[in-house]
């Protein structure tokens, strides 16, 4: 059987695959293939393209990830609806005012957390996320911190529990006490940072790839005479100096066989509806729910279709709908690991590289995991 041979090899086509294959065309890098059935990895689509299923949302500090993505409707906290004990509230209720001075004080935490992430993706660009993590005392606290206790700690309870617990409920699949308080923070972002649905340019990441991009799947790796061989579902055998894992937290730790445990797996069944909803669930584009309740979100989208994420299997439509029709269901199990602070190393052997959201949740710290693993390829690194 023949075998191709490739000086690096990327596997996963995913937000972070695209990242070292885009860093690696910059620097005029070719010898390299990405290995992957699809491309966009857990970024999938609607027929229409006009719905996203996987990644929903991108905030404004998200600069890395532009080349592969469009901003779309802004998502503003006043058009959100939150759903807790039976009483239904906007972001203006009366609770709002009654915590004022911790909605102050979170503001404050946050501007403070966002002021420090910020440096720690420009250092995660040459440093792995690990490296860069311990380097930062005060992130490296946060991430090793629960974010309940955090919560408790700071005071700031009340405020947190009223609004964005049912926002992190809806996005993460998590209740707050699952979470680190890093992942907490950073999910709470869009308080303060403005924040979008948007559109994947998936024909620009073909083109971008097209002609390094082998559409398979990998099975098996072995390492052989200081080489590595990849086996493929289509029974092709690939040789190569260096190999980028870049495949969702639970496939990379079957194809790597690595004993580091990956953080708490969060799921989610998808469905995606059309129809018409009834008035009680009309009040606002998207409607969250506390993480005591098995509804996590109802998001209304601008072609005038709903997302309904649910942690039912056959939920009770009928409970919020005149009439709908399903135009698509996912589940998602998991879609990302998030859960606890377990950290899984960059480095799995001698140039064979894991990257992805093994360790932070998110389009562009995912993105960036890429660019970093190909400035380690290119010798650009400071780690």
């Amino acid at each position: 059987m023949a075998v191709n041979t490739y000086k690096t090899i990327i596997i996963g086509a995913g937000i972070s695959g695209l990242g070292c294959a885009h860093k690696l065309l910059e620097n005029n890098y070719d010898n390299f293939r990405i290995i992957s059935s699809d491309i966009g990895g857990r970024i999938l689509e609607s027929k229409s393209k006009d719905v996203e299923y996987g990644a929903y949302y991108i905030m404004s500090i998200y600069h890395n990830t532009a080349s592969f993505v469009k901003r779309g409707r802004r998502i503003k906290p006043t058009n959100l609806i939150f759903h807790k004990n039976n009483h239904t509230y906007g972001i203006f209720d009366k609770k709002i005012f009654t915590h004022f001075f911790q909605l102050i004080k979170l503001i404050f935490i946050l501007r403070k957390f966002k002021k420090y992430y910020e440096s720690f993706k420009t250092n995660c660009l040459y440093s792995s996320q690990i490296n860069c993590l311990k380097s930062d005392a005060y992130l490296w606290k946060l991430y090793n911190s629960n974010a309940d206790s955090f919560v408790k700690e700071k005071q700031i309870k009340e405020i947190v529990y009223d609004y964005l617990a049912e926002a992190l409920h809806g996005t993460a699949f998590m209740p707050i006490k699952s979470l680190n308080a890093f992942e907490f923070l950073h999910f709470s972002l869009p308080l303060i940072a403005p924040v979008y649905e948007f559109n994947f340019k998936k024909q620009e990441a073909i083109n971008l790839v097209k002609t390094h991009w082998i559409k398979d799947k990998v099975m098996e790796i072995k390492n052989k005479n200081r080489k590595y061989y990849i086996l493929t579902k289509n029974k092709k055998i690939i040789c190569c100096e260096n190999i980028v894992v870049a495949t969702p937290p639970i496939i990379s730790k079957k194809l790597l066989k690595f004993k580091q445990p990956l953080r708490e797996p969060a799921s989610a069944h998808m469905f995606h509806l059309s129809g018409k909803i009834k008035n009680d669930w009309n009040k606002g584009e998207a409607n969250l729910f506390d993480d005591k309740n098995r509804m996590l979100a109802i998001a209304h989208q601008r072609d005038n279709s709903y997302l309904f994420y649910t942690k039912e299997e056959k939920p009770d439509f009928k409970r919020y709908f005149l009439n709908y029709k399903i135009i698509r269901y996912k589940y998602w199990n998991p879609a990302f690991n998030i859960g606890g602070s377990n950290l899984v190393e960059f480095k799995q052997g001698k140039n064979l590289y894991l990257i992805g959201d093994n360790n932070i949740c998110g389009l562009e710290d995912s993105y960036i995991y890429g660019m970093y693993a190909a400035n380690k390829i290119l010798g650009k690194t400071i780690d």
